[in-house]
This record gives C-alpha cells, structure tokens and sequence, in this order.
C-alpha cells in the first residue's frame, strides 16, 4: 500500500532582490568635496570624481530641499540623509575656498612675509655679542586669488537654473529641441486651439 501522507519538502522561498546600489558612495562623495574646496566649478568636480555632471546637480537639488525641510536650514555634515550630507559637505567647501582666497588677497595687500632670518654674531671691537632680525618681504600676487573669487561667484544661480542649462546642453549634443517641456506642452494646447478653432463653423 502506497503511503500518501508522505511530508513535502516547501518550495524554497526566492531571494527577494535587492535595489540598485547608489551612486553616491563615500568614496564619490569625499572626491565631489575636495574637488569644490579647491574651487572647482561643479561641472568641472563632477567630471573630477567621475559622476554626471546632472545626477550631481540633481543631489544637490534634493540635499538642498532635505536641509531646508528636515533641517530648518542647518547644514550638518553628518546628516543620516547622504543628500542633505553631500550638500552641507560641498556647501562648506565652497565656503571655505571663498575664505581661503579672500585672506590670501589681505596678505597680499599688507606685504606678504618671504622670510625672517635671525643672525648673532660677536663684535670684533667691543666683544659684544649682536643679533640681528632680518624680514624679507615682497608684494603678493593675489590676481589668482581674485581670479578665484570671480569663478566661486558671490550670487551664483540656483541648482534648477543649473540642472535646466545641463539639460539644454545634453538636448543641443544629442541634436534635440532646445525647448523645455513645459513650453512643448504649452505649444502643443495652443495647437490643439488653434486646430478646433479653425474646424468650428462661422457664426452667422
């Protein structure tokens, strides 16, 4: 007599899978701050730390909303939110870049330090033993440093004015219309108008 009751083995449960990892590792996100605190633009830092020139712009944008939203506006480098992180990290950054050359272009105008020397010697007349205190200085060139100020620039646009010029730009390689959406869905309702105005009888 065959037995039926025999137990079943349950079917193995299948892996759930997993999401796609982020872009935005630590390692990407220390290269995006140095490359700011030195004064890049963020075109020219995303290039540097091997990232699209709009995903850095759009996690800007998103750590920009975080920090306003969930932070009251304080920019805290080791928010648990990497966005809202990677914006106070480059934010300050840029800060810092803006400070450093600024004091550099003030040392430059007070005489720039080269060198100070101290020399003792002993009189050969009087056996008196001497010192001497010699500062050597020269006119800093502080033209990089302002040069540098120029390119941070003190009212620079906002992360969507910059993501809509990426965006052109990417639009303009690939041959596409430079026209933004918004104004593509305005052209095509005033189309659309314009075709059932024409298709409605006159009113006599």
């Amino acid at each position: 007599m065959t037995n039926t009751n025999t137990p079943t083995t349950p079917a193995r449960r299948k892996p759930r899978r997993q999401g796609r990892p982020s872009l935005l590792t630590p390692t990407t996100m220390d290269l995006l701050t140095r490359a700011t605190a030195v004064g890049l633009p963020m075109s020219q830092a995303a290039d540097a730390a091997a990232v699209g020139r709009s995903t850095f712009l759009r996690w800007m944008r998103m750590g920009e909303d975080a920090v306003e939203e969930q932070q009251e506006g304080h920019l805290d480098v080791d928010s648990p939110n990497p966005h809202a992180a990677l914006y106070a990290r480059v934010t300050r950054a840029r800060a810092a870049a803006a400070a450093r050359a600024t004091g550099q272009i003030e040392e430059a105008a007070r005489g720039a330090v080269v060198s100070e020397t101290y020399r003792t010697w002993t009189d050969p007349v009087t056996g008196e033993v001497r010192s001497e205190r010699r500062i050597r200085r020269r006119p800093g060139d502080w033209r990089a440093s302002a040069w540098l100020l120029v390119r941070l620039d003190p009212q620079p646009k906002s992360l969507d004015e910059l993501l809509d010029e990426e965006d052109a730009r990417i639009r303009a390689e690939r041959g596409e219309s430079a026209v933004t959406p918004d104004l593509r869905d305005l052209a095509a309702r005033l189309q659309k108008t314009f075709v059932q105005g024409q298709e409605q009888p006159p009113v006599l």
